[in-house]
């Protein structure tokens, strides 16, 4: 399921930091929980479980969508002003069809207040539209609306190191968490686990120079974390009922944080 949020700002501009992904997070949970404490709190505490090893929230979003000229980059400061009175966002969950509806009308006349201790923005929400069901083939293009990232360990200090595409194990590590989130899916509705053949799944990046974003999740708190991801078209070949996982759930880690957006392009 995929949904469209559009919001309604206020005349006067204001200014957001460029790390609000983490917040904006924050605003999807607690949106969540006044409809629907319990899922809510599956989503935040338990998620969805992989052989009780891995949980994965199964739902993203995107950036921050902005028409033309409806913002700027304040020079020298992790901040941009808003000058538009309308945005956008996409937001895509992994749900049972039964779900679908309900979870998009809990976002309908909410406000959103995104931001940190130094400035916020205040918004409303004017409008959602159920966005049509994206239907994949077995070869597909995507671009990412979100950062995307995928990170692997180092062995020395166990750090996460974040990769950009090109890198060493970017395609096994990509292919193992969308492959993980789709098993995971799987186990929770009851279905049977699809075995993949990891020689038939390809990752061929479209963008020459991808652009690389570090986001700070939790700023300003002793848990601050900064996060890399970059943004990209890509070209994936894999079943369509993995593919339509990682457009559903995103593509990637950390989605439920706002990263690994994507939406089916052609070109």
């Amino acid at each position: 399921m995929r949904i469209k949020i559009t919001f309604k700002l206020s005349d006067a501009s204001q200014v957001l930091p460029l790390n609000y992904q983490y917040p904006l997070s924050a605003w999807v949970y607690k949106v969540i929980e006044k409809g629907d404490s319990q899922f809510s709190t599956f989503l935040h505490e338990a998620g969805y479980q992989l052989e009780n090893l891995k949980t994965f929230k199964l739902f993203t979003f995107s950036n921050l969508l902005f028409p033309e000229r409806g913002f700027r980059i304040l020079k020298g400061t992790d901040r941009m002003e808003i000058t538009a009175r309308e945005i956008s966002l996409i937001i895509a969950f992994m749900l049972p069809d039964a779900l679908q509806n309900f979870v998009a009308g809990l976002f309908s006349d909410q406000q959103a207040e995104i931001g940190d201790k130094v400035s916020r923005v205040k918004m409303q929400v004017a409008n959602i539209e159920m966005l049509p069901e994206q239907l994949p083939e077995s070869t597909m293009r995507i671009r990412a609306l979100s950062p995307l990232v995928v990170a692997r360990q180092t062995e020395a200090d166990k750090q996460e190191q974040y990769l950009k595409p090109g890198d060493k194990d970017y395609e096994r590590l990509f292919f193992k968490n969308l492959c993980d989130k789709h098993h995971a899916w799987q186990g929770q509705t009851g279905q049977e686990l699809t075995a993949f053949d990891s020689s038939a799944l390809k990752f061929r990046c479209l963008t020459q120079n991808p652009k690389s974003r570090l986001q700070t999740i939790k700023a300003f708190t002793s848990d601050e974390v900064k996060v890399r991801g970059y943004l990209f078209d890509f070209e994936i070949s894999a079943p369509p009922a993995l593919i339509s996982t990682g457009l559903g759930s995103g593509f990637g880690a950390m989605n439920a944080l706002g990263f690994g957006c994507g939406e089916m392009v052609e070109y």
